[in-house]
């Protein structure tokens, strides 16, 4: 019987620890809820182009304005593109367009904003209603949808009177205005 006692004695306490390590957890509460694994979005391309030529249209089928570019590289992720050499026309109905070229551009997600960057020059051709413009900056935000441009970096305005130098920038295409924002300074021909 001697024997029969040990073996009690060694179930014992296994059954009771086994009981109680089931019971345990259950005792301390719910354990922390389980948080879903973050999938971090890689800013990698998923295409590429060369050479690619742009034109939106509006709603009666008229180009509102033209987008061209040496290469873009598309990104996924947030739906944005790197352009090289970038070169946009904004049509203004009868009006000439504005035109304008740079080293290179970012593109927002679906074409509303165009960031252009180093060496940027928008253009005014001379027509009969407005003499020519020609604004330079190392930066500029386009948004062609709405035929509006601006800066806050340094500018430089050179036209047939003249020129301007200025920090900062709003163009309105559509009604020919531009805005000069702060330390305007020009030199002007006289007529």
């Amino acid at each position: 019987m001697a024997l029969r006692a040990d073996k009690s004695l060694v179930l014992l306490p296994g059954a009771v620890l086994s009981t109680l390590s089931g019971w345990f957890p259950l005792r301390r509460g719910p354990g922390p809820a389980e948080t879903p694994a973050v999938v971090e979005a890689r800013h990698i391309p998923d295409f590429f182009l060369t050479e690619f030529d742009l034109t939106s249209m509006d709603i009666a089928g008229a180009p509102r304005y033209r987008l061209q570019a040496q290469a873009m590289t598309h990104y996924a992720d947030d739906d944005t593109a790197d352009i090289a050499l970038p070169r946009m026309t904004v049509f203004r109905g009868n009006a000439s367009p504005w035109q304008a070229r740079a080293g290179q551009g970012w593109v927002a997600g679906e074409g509303e904003m165009v960031k252009l960057m180093e060496d940027v020059v928008i253009e005014r051709p001379a027509s009969a209603a407005a003499q020519g413009l020609e604004i330079r900056s190392d930066e500029m935000r386009v948004w062609p949808a709405r035929e509006y441009a601006e800066t806050e970096r340094p500018v430089f305005l050179r036209s047939a009177l003249g020129v301007t130098r200025a920090v900062g920038l709003h163009a309105d295409f559509k009604h020919d205005v531009v805005e000069l924002r702060a330390e305007v300074r020009g030199e002007y021909a006289a007529p």
